[in-house]
């Protein structure tokens, strides 16, 4: 419906949510499509380009980073113990969960914004927030890569028999069928996770070369940028090693 409203160019490129998705995270990889068809290039390296051009870009692509957080978080130990003291307080559950997940997201959404202006001070330079914000904010798709692998690489595999057997019979009942896992793959996702935050801290360093004219003002306007880099990291690298459990209330 919303291709024959606007358009299939316009619906895929500014409204369609899982195509900026997929955009968003093929931006990432070493394999880019060209005009030319398929090539190579470093991973992540196409987020010095200006992946980003609005606030609203900047908001989408920390929604990313946040979703899989919140995604992660609701199946921790920690957040079984909030959730059930919150509701026995009296608080609803169908209240509870979008906001936590609202909370989070203006919570990750400001830090940003404040490193962004943090940023401008630090520098110093006379370049504004906002363009500050919008040309850093393609390093955090590299983190949001990285625990999105670390998160549901896991997932994925160990279901692959059950999507295997439903695309192979997809009018049969499906069969629940798990694939057993070795336990080093949790330790890949925290390399995904490690290996995102240095590729965001590599990309961050080669914008902040390419927007400020001095070398120490590309310096200095890392440091709240780094800040925030890191809390992210650290966030999604506590809730990889948490043990899995069921969200409460669900």
């Amino acid at each position: 419906v919303g291709v024959l409203a606007v358009g299939h160019d316009q619906w895929f490129d500014d409204v369609d949510p899982l195509s900026r998705l997929f955009r968003s995270y093929g931006s990432v990889a070493p394999v880019q499509r060209t005009a030319d068809g398929l090539s190579l290039r470093l991973p992540a390296m196409r987020l010095t380009d200006d992946v980003v051009t609005t606030d609203g870009g900047v908001a989408f692509v920390i929604a990313l980073l946040w979703g899989t957080t919140y995604d992660g978080l609701v199946g921790t130990p920690a957040w079984a113990s909030v959730a059930r003291t919150m509701v026995s307080s009296g608080v609803p559950a169908v209240v509870l969960y979008p906001a936590a997940l609202l909370a989070g997201f203006l919570a990750f959404h400001r830090l940003y914004w404040w490193a962004a202006r943090t940023a401008r001070e630090t520098a110093p330079t006379f370049t504004d927030a906002d363009h500050i914000a919008r040309r850093f904010a393609p390093s955090l798709l590299a983190i949001a890569a990285g625990y999105h692998l670390a998160h549901y690489l896991v997932y994925a595999l160990s279901l692959s028999p059950s999507l295997v057997g439903a695309l192979s019979s997809p009018l049969n009942p499906p069969a629940a069928r798990t694939l057993v896992l070795p336990g080093w793959l949790s330790g890949v996702g925290v390399a995904a996770v490690l290996l995102g935050h240095l590729l965001a801290i590599w990309v961050a360093h080669a914008t902040a070369y390419d927007e400020l004219p001095g070398r120490l003002q590309a310096i200095r306007s890392q440091y709240a940028l780094t800040l925030a880099m890191v809390f992210y990291t650290m966030t999604s690298l506590w809730i990889v090693g948490q043990p899995a459990v069921e969200p409460p209330f669900l």
